[in-house]
């Protein structure tokens, strides 16, 4: 799994612990993406780092520390959207629909996350900013690893397949490079029980970016694509959900 290699940690008095990490070289996904790079072999690279991450079995499911965790998948994800609903209230952050909505469509399918029978690590912020490649020897973008782990849990392998997707659907694009890398090194079925699972993550991923907007200052008034683009994704994704 390719991340920055850990130089020193250890824990400091009034500040808790802490960790030094090299520097990785490189351009993010996301730039080499918007300047018209090949990174089809880039993606299929990062698709097969997710499936060794997940490898890696915990101890719990959900978040380490005081955070939201269960003993099931089910509790710590329950427990999740519970915790970025009380945040929303806390915030005041305008919802598409009441809480205890999402609430009960969560409840409605949470059965389908009882499959789930290991806390495999997530790393759960793979957008293409956080994916770093060098040119390899052909002048082709090689991964050198992924960077900015803050959001890690243990839970579904399946829920890493939405940040990397961000605003698409991976069911929808079984032919992507990163899906197809993926699941030929760790096979799953894109069965209905897979595709309601994936529309779970989803819809937790738009809730956690819509909550947490105050908390980076983003608002209608300074960027209301992003405010109206969430609205319409968990719009789409509730909707799912109740038909």
């Amino acid at each position: 799994m390719p991340t920055p290699a850990l130089l020193h940690h250890g824990t400091a008095p009034g500040l808790g612990d802490w960790l030094l990490t090299a520097r990785l070289p490189g351009r993010t996904l996301w730039d080499l993406t918007r300047a018209g790079a090949d990174v089809g072999p880039l993606r299929a690279e990062f698709g097969r780092a997710l499936a060794a991450l997940h490898t890696v079995t915990g101890e719990r499911y959900g978040y380490d520390g005081d955070r939201a965790s269960g003993a099931t998948w089910r509790d710590a994800y329950t427990a999740m959207v519970d915790d970025m609903l009380a945040d929303a209230a806390d915030w005041a952050v305008p919802l598409p629909v009441p809480a205890s909505r999402i609430r009960e469509l969560v409840a409605r399918h949470a059965a389908v996350l009882d499959v789930v029978d290991r806390p495999a690590l997530l790393h759960f912020d793979g957008w293409a900013g956080n994916v770093l490649a060098v040119d390899g020897p052909d002048g082709t973008p090689r991964l050198i690893g992924l960077v900015d782990g803050e959001r890690y849990l243990w839970g579904d392998p399946l829920m890493d397949l939405v940040s990397p997707l961000l605003f698409r659907r991976a069911e929808d694009e079984p032919d992507d490079p990163l899906v197809r890398a993926y699941r030929e090194a760790a096979p799953f079925p894109l069965d209905a029980g897979a595709r309601r699972r994936l529309g779970l993550y989803r819809l937790y991923l738009y809730l956690l970016m819509t909550v947490e907007m105050p908390s980076r200052n983003i608002t209608a008034d300074n960027d209301p694509g992003r405010v109206e683009l969430l609205a319409d994704l968990l719009d789409a994704e509730l909707a799912d959900l109740a038909g």
